[in-house]
């Protein structure tokens, strides 16, 4: 009888390890679906993120809580752990189908200016309510699944066991869910996929496993500790996830902020606990750890955990030139990235964490015989749920993540005192002070600022949400970084910036009386909308600190030139969009990183339908797009959906730059025919048609120069492309290989696009202005835009005005010759006749013939001949 009792154990055995792994991989996946749907309608403000991480880990503190004496008492675990695994997997299902409605009620309960505790109080209450039902149940798995191996003659010490193989589980669910299984089937059938694992797990439990009863259970001879052991318990969970977070936000200013870069760090973290788990778990089953050998233990991992966060610490200033190198030597590529990412967060998580895991396991061991697994879960957890709070919004603006990481690793020091600590073990921890003290002693705080020589730093915020920083070049301009990694324009690019403005109203017909920005930066493209007199601007920016640091790039929204006092707003543009209630006669989106975790959420059917609802009867909605950021295919997915909603569509240039070509997706209701009396007509404000003039924006041709492609065109340039959905957002993770990879140049794509677009452009003229003289005239000047931008391709940089007269000359005449209105191509040629006339002034006469000829209508040739050759040789 006992024989055979032990041949089905050792059956069982291998088979509910299994199953906390498989529950451990579908609970992560979870965990990662649900913050990204949440997102959409909480938004992505700290406040936010913050609120829906502490509502899933309080439910999973209320599950091992509530759920413990239950488990403790029963003597049927195994019907408690098939009905937890049952209600997740249900609760999931239901999610799919609740989640849909229930994100567009939060968002409104929300506003669209929230005080932040109500933001705060809405998000987490919302998060809390509607996960639930599955974070309670996912948080008494592990225990339940404890005592299921308890009826299965288990003794305590599978407790590190069960937890090895469920983080070990979480570690799979976050590679596998986040490299292949969002990407390729998108996070409601993602979703489905962890719903059918959990249905399995509790079938193979009821079918498989022995239905056997349990006594409570009782810790074998040990001294009881005090409660003194769940404080501890609960202050490793805190410090744990706070190293985490501060950890993940020095990191953020060295990765490349993808939804890949957070993958790979976890991963790296749950790697450390499981394998210090695993460790544990041989150790424990081959030494006894009663009584006092217990605390010396206990005492001994903590010292350890603070000792290798101290490590961690130090090795940060490290993780940039590693990355590089790595990078660097495998060459660009998702595979390199993933495995420069990931050799990062090794350095600084894979021993501090192993450690961890391995302490958990203990403290977790010996609070389970006196308090129960569920508890030891429970406290732990909600000390990990309360590190956002402290050390996310609290410690790290307050102190720094220098200060506050090696406060952390202080925090490691003292616990030992609270499991009877002696005055011994301060000779493990004099040397871990006077590290401390060390790292503290360091010049300089853990930034990663990345900048040429001569340049200077003006100004650095450590923010909740990114760092930011403002540089000043050699030559007085100034650029905007954020997180190290994306450079959010500056004063060099005031030209562009006001265009972006400037383009759209005029467009509209220069009367919009609403305008909406979606994005700020460093405000100087909101900064134009001062010169409309009749416009209200309202922008919205979802990092305050580049709100503080607009006056630096001469940006004042309060100043009494603007005729109507702007509205700007510190909010994520996605949940404020689904909150407004205001309609906009135009909506500016900025320009937004597309490869950055978040952004793709911006570039959704949903997103683009929600902006349509805030358009007034006859309003435009611009989504600007930095090509010089995205490549051809995933530009193709944005325009596929941004067309869905808006059929309507037309494709504009911003300008004619080849390294930063900047593009611009127009259309809704106010999109319609233009004429070609248009600026003439609508704008009569002297000191709006000055700016025009500054920004060459003053003729119709410069207006609708940009234009690339119409409806027919970009149906044709996005056909068979799928859609960018909340559900499938394939932009998230597809733009990322284009920071990743090596990609062709931004003039190279541009040019592709022009002729993949080029043949079937169709007009945006009315039927009179395209077939008189202006539409004629306008095609030409089309023609010879898109040689212009094929001249420039290929073009190699030189000091030598000789040299680049010799590339360019006779391309440019060329271009000439096709419009006698596109100036782009004159203007350079009249500045090298001036600038080659010193060096040799008969290449210049020759040149102005040729321009002459080239474009007799036009006098400047002519006058610049006659004012450096004198008359008319």
């Amino acid at each position: 009888m006992a024989s055979g009792t032990l041949a089905f154990g050792s059956t069982a055995i291998p088979l509910l390890y299994l199953l906390v792994l498989l529950s451990g991989f579908a609970g992560l996946g979870y965990q990662i679906a649900w913050t990204r749907m949440l997102s959409v309608s909480l938004g992505h403000e700290f406040t936010a993120v913050l609120a829906v991480v502490t509502a899933f880990f309080i439910g999973l503190s209320l599950g091992g809580l509530i759920f413990n004496r239950v488990l403790r008492q029963t003597r049927y675990p195994l019907r408690w752990y098939v009905a937890l695994e049952i209600t997740i997997g249900l609760w999931a299902l239901c999610l799919m189908l609740l989640l849909p409605h229930y994100n567009p009620w939060s968002a409104h309960l929300i506003g669209s200016e929230p005080h932040p505790l109500w933001h705060w109080s809405v998000a987490f209450g919302a998060s809390l309510l509607v996960l639930l039902p599955a974070t309670l149940a996912m948080g008494a798995t592990l225990p339940a699944a404890h005592r299921v191996s308890v009826s299965l003659s288990v003794v305590n010490r599978g407790i590190a066991g069960l937890y090895a193989a469920n983080t070990g589980g979480a570690l799979f669910g976050t590679l596998i869910a986040t490299y292949w299984l969002l990407p390729a089937l998108g996070l409601n059938h993602t979703l489905l996929l962890f719903a059918s694992i959990n249905l399995a797990i509790a079938a193979l439990l009821w079918l498989r496993m022995p239905k056997r009863q349990v006594q409570p259970i009782s810790w074998p001879d040990a001294a009881t500790p005090g409660r003194r052991l769940l404080l501890v318990l609960f202050l490793t969970g805190l410090l744990g996830l706070g190293y985490e977070i501060l950890v993940v936000r020095v990191l953020a200013q060295v990765l490349e902020g993808t939804v890949y870069s957070y993958a790979a760090v976890l991963a790296v973290y749950l790697l450390g606990t499981t394998l210090g788990a695993a460790l544990y778990h041989r150790y424990s089953r081959r030494s006894g750890d009663a009584g006092e050998r217990w605390s010396a233990t206990g005492q001994r991992l903590l010292v350890a955990v603070s000792f290798l966060c101290l490590t961690g610490t130090l090795l940060l200033w490290a993780t940039e030139s590693i990355y590089q190198a790595v990078f660097g030597q495998l060459g660009p590529g998702n595979l390199a990235a993933m495995l420069a990412e990931l050799s990062v967060a090794t350095v600084v998580f894979l021993l501090p964490t192993l450690a961890m895991g391995g302490l958990f396991s203990h403290l977790a061991q010996q609070a389970t015989g006196p308090y129960g697994l569920g508890a030891a879960l429970g406290v732990n957890t909600l000390g990990a749920a309360l590190a956002p709070l402290l050390f996310g919004v609290i410690l790290l603006p307050l102190l720094g993540a220098l200060e506050t990481l090696v406060l952390l690793a202080v925090g490691y020091m003292i616990l030992p005192w609270l499991l009877g600590s002696d005055l011994s073990y301060w000779r493990y921890k004099l040397p871990l002070v006077v590290c401390a003290c060390a790292l503290l002693l360091i010049p300089g705080p853990l930034r990663f600022v990345s900048a040429p020589s001569g340049s200077e730093m003006l100004a650095y915020d450590e923010g909740v949400i990114a760092a930011v920083a403002v540089i000043e070049e050699p030559d007085q301009s100034r650029h905007l970084k954020v997180n190290n990694r994306f450079t959010m324009g500056g004063t060099a690019s005031r030209f562009s910036d006001h265009r972006q403005t400037h383009l759209p109203l005029l467009w509209h017909g220069g009367a919009a009386r609403s305008a909406l920005y979606l994005g700020l930066g460093t405000g100087i493209t909101f900064q134009a909308a001062q010169y409309y007199p009749e416009l209200q601007a309202t922008g919205v920016e979802l990092i305050p600190e580049m709100l503080t640091l607009m006056p630096r790039f001469g940006v004042d929204v309060t100043g009494p030139h603007w005729r109507n006092p702007p509205r700007v707003i510190a909010a994520d543009a996605r949940r404020f969009v689904v909150a407004e209630e205001t309609q906009y006669d135009v909506i500016v989106a900025e320009v937004f990183h597309p490869s950055r975790d978040g952004a793709g959420s911006l570039y959704t059917v949903e997103h683009f339908s929600a902006i349509r609802q805030r358009l007034a009867t006859d309003g435009l909605f611009c989504q600007w797009l930095p090509l010089f950021q995205l490549d051809l295919d995933t530009l193709r997915l944005i325009t596929r959906s941004y067309l869905e909603v808006f059929p309507n569509a037309q494709l504009h240039l911003a300008h004619y730059s080849l390294r930063q070509p900047l593009l611009c997706l127009l259309g809704g209701e106010g999109l319609n025919a233009f004429s070609d009396d248009w600026l003439e007509q609508r704008i009569h404000d002297r000191g709006l048609q000055r700016q025009l003039i500054a920004n060459r924006l003053n003729s119709d041709f410069t207006l609708f120069g940009g234009y690339l492609a119409g409806p027919e065109a970009l149906r044709r340039f996005t056909a068979d492309v799928p859609l960018n959905t909340d559900d499938h957002p394939r932009v998230i993770f597809q733009a990322p290989g284009f920071v990743y990879g090596d990609p062709q140049s931004a003039a190279q794509r541009l040019l592709e696009l022009v002729q993949l677009t080029a043949p079937h452009r169709g007009t945006l003229l009315d039927n009179r202005s395209n077939k008189g003289d202006f539409g004629r005239r306008l095609q030409e000047y089309w023609l010879a835009r898109d040689a212009f931008l094929a001249a420039g391709v290929g073009v190699a940089p030189s000091t030598d005005i000789r040299k680049i007269l010799a590339q360019t000359q006779h391309k440019l005449l060329d271009v000439v010759r096709l419009s006698s209105d596109f100036l782009p191509a004159y203007d350079p040629l009249l500045k090298m006749a001036t600038a080659v006339h010193r060096v040799d002034p008969q290449s210049a006469h020759k040149l102005l013939l040729e321009l002459e000829q080239a474009n007799p209508k036009l006098p400047e040739a002519r006058r610049l001949r006659r004012r450096l050759f004198g008359g008319d040789p």
